[in-house]
């Protein structure tokens, strides 16, 4: 099969058969549901308080210039 699904197949099959008004309306539940995943994400990183601390040392890092730029860094890969 394809890069579709059949599922996505039949999604936008049915989104072009809306009208304007509904488009916009898929559009903005598509973006609610994207943020809710993307919160859902973000709590599920901040219940893992070994990878939260991880985080926010790296960030430190960052802040007090205790990195490498790519550019250096790519050169090695």
């Amino acid at each position: 099969m394809g890069a579709k699904t059949v599922i996505e197949e039949r999604v936008f099959a049915d989104f072009e058969k809306l009208s304007k008004e509904h488009k916009k309306e898929v559009a903005d539940f598509v973006v609610y549901l994207r943020a809710k995943e993307e919160l859902n994400a973000t709590k599920e990183i901040l219940r893992d308080k070994d990878f939260l601390k991880s985080i926010m040392r790296g960030d430190e890092d960052f802040r007090t210039g205790r990195f490498k730029k790519w550019s250096e860094v790519k050169e090695d890969v």
